[in-house]
C-alpha cells in the first residue's frame, strides 16, 4: 500500500505535550514497517494550529496537490487532532480525499468511517479537539488582557 505521512504540530503543543515532528515520525515510519507500506510522500506542518484553514497549512497544501500526481492509498497521521483541529476545515479536505479515493487512518487511534456509527465518532472527536483549542485560544487571551491591564 501506498502512504503519505502527514505530521504536525503547534509549537505550544510541541513544548507542552511532546507531540515533536521526530516522535511522529519515528511512530509512523515503524507502524508502515510492521504493515509493509510505502512510503511515497512525508508532509510536515511545524508550528501551525490544527485550527487553521487547510489552504493556511503548506504541507497540507502539497499533499493535496500530490494526491492526484502520486495517487496514495492512504494518508497516516498518529491521532486526529495531528490532522484536524477543525470540523469545517476538516470536511473541505474529505471532499477532496473522496473524490480521490484516498482512506485515511490515525495510527493510534480506531476509526471506521464507512458506518454511521463510526463517521458520528469522528465528528465527536473533532468537536472535542476544536473546543480544547478554541478553550486553549480564550485562557490565552484572558491572560494577554490581564498583562495588558498590569502594563506588562
Amino acid at each position: 500500500m501506498k502512504v503519505f505521512l502527514y505530521l504536525r504540530v503547534s509549537s505550544e503543543e510541541q513544548a507542552k505535550f511532546g507531540y515533536s515532528l521526530d516522535a511522529q515520525h519515528e511512530a509512523l515510519t515503524d507502524f508502515c514497517k510492521a504493515n509493509k507500506h510505502i512510503i511515497v510522500g512525508e508532509y510536515r506542518d511545524e508550528g501551525i494550529s490544527g485550527r487553521k484553514p487547510y489552504t493556511k497549512r503548506p504541507a497540507m497544501l502539497q499533499l493535496l496537490n500530490d494526491i492526484e500526481t502520486v495517487k496514495p492509498d492512504m494518508i497516516l497521521f498518529t491521532k486526529l487532532d495531528r490532522w484536524f483541529r477543525n470540523i469545517k476545515e476538516y470536511y473541505k479536505v474529505q471532499d477532496i480525499l473522496d473524490r480521490n479515493k484516498v482512506d485515511w487512518k490515525a495510527i493510534h487511534e480506531e476509526y471506521d468511517t464507512s458506518t454511521a456509527s463510526g463517521r458520528l465518532y469522528v465528528n465527536i472527536k473533532l468537536s472535542i479537539a476544536q473546543d480544547e483549542a478554541d478553550r486553549t485560544s480564550e485562557r490565552i487571551k484572558d491572560i494577554q488582557g490581564q498583562l495588558i491591564a498590569q502594563g506588562k
